[in-house]
């Protein structure tokens, strides 16, 4: 009889784990169709734009490297009718040091500062011409650089945190 009563509790006890195991399954499956999404989100366009190689002052890194470097949370599109990349970040240092920002403005810029590039692409390089950087906060724009020299701040930034 008490093997009876055993069993009897074992197999309500594994009825209700095949239940919790079956939700279990269901999220992670909710999870990764979630993940697929995202990574396929980004076009193929935007993919091979993140590989172009990037040579300056003797220094060699991809697109990717660049604005994964100098930007938190990145988020790229790319309009291939105009052959324009546009990328979004969070601000973090050192972009734009040269700013006599105090230390309270730069920790609600790294929350709240957003950062858009946009660079039109010629024969898979940056146009160092037509590129756009401006810095967002509390939805003003509160700096604004183009040009070569708004790209070769980015690269600049870029090598500065590359130095140890």
């Amino acid at each position: 009889m008490t093997k009876v009563a055993s069993i009897t509790c074992l197999c309500a006890l594994l009825a209700g784990c095949g239940d919790r195991l079956s939700e279990i399954k269901d999220a992670a499956s909710g999870i990764n169709s979630a993940a697929n999404s995202a990574a396929s989100a980004v076009s193929r366009d935007v993919h091979a734009i993140r590989a172009i190689d990037i040579n300056y002052k003797d220094t060699s890194f991809t697109v990717n490297d660049l604005f994964k470097t100098i930007l938190r949370d990145v988020r790229w599109d790319y309009d291939a009718e105009k052959n324009e990349l546009h990328v979004k970040g969070t601000w973090q240092a050192p972009l734009f040091s040269d700013q006599t920002w105090d230390n309270a403005m730069k920790k609600q810029l790294a929350e709240t500062g957003v950062v858009r590039v946009t660079c039109t692409l010629t024969d898979n390089m940056i146009d160092s011409a037509s590129t756009n950087v401006t810095l967002v906060f509390n939805d003003e724009t509160i700096l604004e650089m183009t040009g070569e020299d708004a790209l070769h701040h980015l690269y600049d930034t870029y090598l500065q945190k590359q130095t140890p």
